[in-house]
């Protein structure tokens, strides 16, 4: 019953496909402009927030703090041009006016330094003012015995004079006056954001409204020259160039997908069959990403590439068998022979595929989750439109030809070669390919003994590559002695702020060389701390400094000495109020630290060491009582990489098993699933001894081409065994001259889709494009190459096919030179 049932569905759905073409592309443009529609209101996010679970503490902490802080990070505007005076009012001038935006909530440039040194004095740890009182005395009792003529130290052994105490014991202020270069020809204007820069919508509305305005007041200041730096530039600039490569890689890949379909089958309506269905394919899994997700990451965003390369082959694979039946049989039967006889292998590769996406749906790191949801629904949906939307292709364009259909194409006649390998020129001989075999073997042998040195990318400077932007943003770092992003700690007030730094110097002290901190800073910092102490040692120092001569008061540095010992205590609401906001939150709820890092923001070994040392900051704190935030795009980055190592194993052997499940159930035979998924697996093992060759690494980025590697392969040895098995012992020469040439073209396909990645200037995309190129290369060898030279060894050994005894697929045709039946004499499986 369920094989009539399969055979009816079979005869309607290629009655309507020959009768109303024309009806089913009608229906398919319909579903496609819908789909287009949905599809049109997907955004691309390439921030790494995206790339992370909503409720990893990370995100979380970045959110609670977002809020208060108002974002992280800063865009930074760099003054040049002229003297550093008039660099100092542009400055002060364009400071004012962006603090008027909305999207601005303020800008740091100018510090009153004068503030803290004049109340230095309550600033120095009382240890170092009651050195100093002792410094003081002591030259003080010094002075008056050589004035009376008892020396009783000598010039040699004498206390340090005022001069050298003023040196020694004038406090630094917190921050210079103006932030600039340290020969004064530049100017930085740190322009606090009110959002973050992972909203990229919020970026572009920021960084144009501050390029806006600061070139329009540029323009009155002859000379002045302006450039951009931070996290929102850096943002804004990796967005574009993924965009601006993603585009050019996409249309330079279909320019050479279109050139190898013409090349193979020299017919433009084969473009057409084609590239249609994947057309749609692409247009309905977007849509189903805008439903299902909403948006696409830097990882999810090379999809385009991958389901170009999968629909085109579900696609060629049939246009080739069409026009291979088509020379010998009329349209209809031609049409059945070629769906009849391409869909299980297309089906199987396709269940495969998705299977083995799928299984990144079970990763801990979203953007692989998301991978694997959108590729594997793609790879359904792609064969679906090839086999839904193709045969009604073909019979429209044989209408278009003007035949009726009804009769063999004029060509030459089909040709048979003997048993061989690609080209069907001849018999190879078993030395050649007991070679073939041997050769494979021997560089996976190889690739097997490398692949512990195959490497993993730690230094993300080499992923995102260089930049004017980045190149100013490492100036302006060792310009100011600090880094531009340090880490966000979010606390309840100053009390807390002070358990954390507490902290914090523990930890510091803890790890000693291998620290990651540099320094912390909070409005602590700023605010005396031990009142009653700094006062009795500032008492004496008044009362010392009155018993000095007369004419010793006029002496300048003794009059500033007395203007700082007449300041008094401060609190928190006399601080400067640019000093004051950079620590207190939007509400008023709630108190900031920032710590900054002692290590590069580039390398993934020191970043997890940072992050790690984070942690351990969090979990001291929390033990005090105090409930930490955290917001620090370091941390993000550090947590991603976690998690990508710990999946990439996962993945992969997951993956694997799954193909060689699903090739299973689809053969039912332990024997031949592992005859078809062997070849498949050694040339993944090739790809080892690829990437040592060539000096490829893995990263965060193309480690998830891995399980695609593994759909394009299974592709080739799935249709090359399917006809095999439909055409007997004896036919393998012929299934390789026309199977194999489809399997060729379809892997051609699919390296100009990722081949196209390599011109990129974003050096993540391109190392794509780099691991992909030798994945399809090094899997080709396995599957086309490697796998028709074992089944003919097989065959020659054993005197018979290794397939299913030549089970035949088609139940209707004629005989032909190439294995056909006369109509009825083949069994359907």
């Amino acid at each position: 019953m369920a094989e009539s049932f399969r055979e009816r569905w079979f005869k309607s759905f290629l009655h309507t496909s020959l009768a109303r073409p024309w009806r089913v592309l009608f229906a398919f443009v319909l579903l496609g402009l819908g789909s287009a529609l949905l599809a049109g209101r997907l955004e691309f996010r390439g921030s790494f927030v995206e790339l992370l679970p909503r409720d990893a503490p990370e995100v979380q902490d970045l959110q609670r703090v977002s809020q208060k802080a108002g974002g992280d990070g800063y865009l930074v505007v760099r003054v040049r041009g002229d003297t550093t005076e008039r660099l100092q009012a542009f400055s002060q001038k364009l400071s004012a006016q962006l603090e008027t935006l909305p999207e601005v909530r303020y800008v740091e440039h100018h510090f009153d330094v004068g503030f803290f040194q004049e109340r230095g004095l309550w600033l120095l740890p009382t240890e170092q003012l009651g050195a100093l009182r002792q410094d003081v005395e002591a030259r003080l009792r010094y002075e008056k015995q050589k004035a009376i003529g008892m020396d009783l130290l000598g010039a040699d052994r004498a206390p340090p004079d005022f001069d050298a105490l003023v040196k020694k014991y004038t406090p630094e202020a917190p921050m210079r006056a103006d932030l600039g270069s340290q020969d004064g020809t530049e100017m930085y204007l740190m322009v606090k954001p009110a959002g973050t820069a992972g909203d990229i919508a919020f970026a572009q509305k920021l960084v144009g409204a501050v390029q806006g305005m600061a070139q329009a007041e540029a323009a009155q200041w002859p000379g002045v020259q302006l450039d951009y730096a931070g996290a929102f530039a850096a943002r804004l600039d990796e967005d574009r160039a993924m965009r601006e490569d993603l585009t050019r890689a996409g249309l330079l890949s279909a320019v050479m997908a279109v050139g190898i379909i013409l090349l193979a089958t020299r017919r433009l309506w084969a473009l057409a069959v084609v590239g249609v269905p994947v057309i749609f394919g692409v247009s309905l899994t977007f849509a189903f990403a805008q439903l299902a997700i909403g948006h696409l990451n830097i990882v999810t965003g090379f999809l385009v590439a991958i389901l170009i390369g999968l629909g085109l082959e579900y696609g060629i694979h049939l246009t080739m068998r069409y026009a291979e039946e088509r020379r010998a049989h009329p349209a209809a039967e031609a049409l059945a022979r070629a769906v009849r006889g391409t869909f299980a292998g297309a089906l199987t590769s396709a269940l495969t595929n998705a299977a083995a996406f799928f299984v990144l749906v079970f990763a801990q790191f979203e953007a692989f989750r998301q991978f694997g949801l959108l590729a594997g629904v793609g790879v359904l949906l792609a064969v679906l439109m090839a086999y839904g939307l193709g045969p009604a292709l073909l019979m429209i364009f044989e209408r278009m030809r003007g035949t009726r259909g009804e009769r063999p194409v004029e060509a030459r006649p089909a040709e048979v070669a003997p048993e061989g390998l690609p080209g069907g020129g001849g018999r190879w001989p078993t030395p050649a390919l007991v070679g073939i075999l041997l050769a494979v073997l021997g560089f996976a042998g190889w690739s097997l003994y490398v692949l512990p040195q195959v490497g993993f990318e730690t230094n993300m400077r080499s992923l995102r590559g260089d930049s004017p932007t980045m190149r100013l943003d490492d100036h302006i770092t060792q310009q100011t002695g600090m880094p531009l992003n340090p880490a966000i700690l979010l606390v309840d007030d100053l009390a807390q702020a002070r358990i954390v730094q507490e902290v914090i110097r523990e930890v510091k002290a803890g790890h000693g060389d291998a620290s990651t901190f540099q320094r912390s800073a909070s409005l602590n910092d700023l605010l005396p701390q031990d009142v009653p102490g700094h006062e009795a040692h500032i008492a004496a120092l008044r009362t010392t400094l009155e018993n000095l001569p007369e004419e010793a008061l006029k002496d300048p540095r003794v009059a500033q000495v007395s203007r700082m010992l007449a300041a008094q205590p401060y609190g928190v609401d006399e601080l400067p109020r640019e000093v004051r906001r950079r620590f207190e939150a939007l509400d008023g709820q709630g108190m900031f630290l920032l710590l900054f890092p002692s290590v590069s923001n580039h390398d993934t070994r020191e970043l997890s060491a940072w992050a790690a040392q984070l942690d351990e900051v969090v979990a001291k704190a929390q033990a005090r009582g105090v409930n930490l935030a955290l917001l620090d795009s370091n941390r993000l980055a550090a947590r991603i990489f976690s998690l990508v190592k710990m999946d990439g194993p996962f993945i992969l052997s997951a993956a694997a098993g799954v193909v060689f499940l699903t090739i299973l159930l689809s053969l039912r035979s332990f024997k031949r699933a592992c005859l078809v998924a062997g070849p498949l697996f050694l040339g993944m093992l090739c790809l080892a001894g690829g990437m040592h060759l060539f000096g490829v690494q893995l990263n965060f980025i193309n480690a998830v081409v891995l399980p695609n590697l593994l759909a394009i392969a299974v592709d080739n040895s799935v249709h090359l065994y399917h006809r095999y098995e439909e055409e007997g012992p004896g036919s393998l020469g012929h299934v390789v001259r026309h199977t194999g040439l489809a399997a060729v073209v379809a892997t051609l396909s699919n390296a100009a889709g990722y081949g196209a990645l390599l011109i990129s200037h974003h050096a993540g995309l391109r190392s794509i494009g780099q691991i992909a190129l030798l994945g399809v290369v090094c899997t080709f060898l396995g599957t086309t190459v490697f796998f028709p030279a074992l089944l003919a060894l097989l065959e020659r050994l054993t005197g018979k096919g290794v397939a299913a005894g030549g089970v035949q697929r088609l139940e209707v045709g004629s005989s032909s030179k190439g294995g056909a039946a006369e109509p009825g004499e083949r069994k359907s499986a």
